[in-house]
C-alpha cells in the first residue's frame, strides 16, 4: 500500500510557535503581521482557545516579507501600499532585480488577493 500525501501546500497545519522557529522570529512578530493583516492566518478552536495555523503558502508569503522588512528596510505601510498598486495594476513593470522578483512572486502566491482585500489604508 502506497501513501499519498494528503496535505497540499495550502493545507493550514503549522502553529505559530513552529512558523515562527521556521523564519527565526518570535510568536510575537508573526501576530504582529496576523493584526496588520500581512498575512491571513487560519483560526481553529481548540476548547476554549482560539489557535492560528498557517501553510506552506503562507511560510512562502512569510519568507518574502522577511526579506523586504529585514533585508531592505521597507516599512508595513509601504508593503501594503506596493501590494495595492500591483493589485490595481497587474502588468505594472517591476524592476529587474531581488525586490521585484519578490513582489512578482508574492503577486504569483495564493495569498495575495486574501491579503490585499483586507487593506485599510
Amino acid at each position: 500500500m502506497v501513501l499519498q500525501n494528503k496535505f497540499s501546500k495550502d493545507s493550514p497545519i503549522l502553529t505559530t510557535g513552529i512558523v515562527a522557529s521556521m523564519l527565526g522570529i518570535t510568536p510575537d512578530r508573526l501576530r504582529t503581521y496576523d493584526s496588520e493583516k500581512l498575512i491571513y492566518s487560519h483560526r481553529i478552536k481548540t476548547g476554549q482557545v482560539q489557535k492560528r495555523l498557517y501553510s506552506q503558502y503562507d511560510v512562502e508569503w512569510l519568507q518574502m516579507l522577511r526579506i523586504l522588512v529585514k533585508k531592505y528596510k521597507m516599512s508595513i505601510s509601504s508593503i501594503k501600499i506596493l501590494l495595492q498598486i500591483i493589485q490595481k495594476n497587474p502588468d505594472i513593470l517591476l524592476p529587474e532585480n531581488e525586490i521585484g522578483e519578490i513582489f512578482t512572486q508574492m503577486y504569483q502566491n495564493p495569498n495575495f488577493n486574501k491579503v490585499v482585500k483586507n487593506f485599510k489604508i
